[in-house]
């Protein structure tokens, strides 16, 4: 059952990779960053109740918590520059800011 949760964990860290690897829109890369987070924590919490150390769960739940405060700031950021360059592509940033 271990190495089928882990495959899981990897497989959405592949996916979280792919994503921020690929995507152009500021919501999608923090998404993909989000997966690659989360999937990182999955994979450390399954290390160590599969090793007996399960007196560390609480700081997978606290990484848990600084990760969705990440999120809210990097949504945040985007909402911020959005509204004052009107893109979605991080490319596009500095050019839709002095074109005014």
């Amino acid at each position: 059952m271990f190495e089928i949760d882990m495959m899981f964990a990897f497989a959405l860290f592949s996916l979280g990779l792919y994503g921020v690897s690929s995507r152009k829109d500021f919501l999608r890369i923090f998404f993909s960053l989000e997966i690659l987070i989360n999937s990182v924590i999955l994979m450390l919490a399954l290390s160590a109740h599969f090793l007996g150390l399960v007196q560390n769960i609480p700081l997978a739940y606290l990484i848990i918590v600084l990760a969705t405060l990440e999120a809210a700031t990097g949504v945040l950021i985007f909402v911020g520059a959005n509204k004052f360059t009107k893109a979605t592509n991080p490319d596009q940033l500095d050019r839709e800011s002095y074109d005014e």
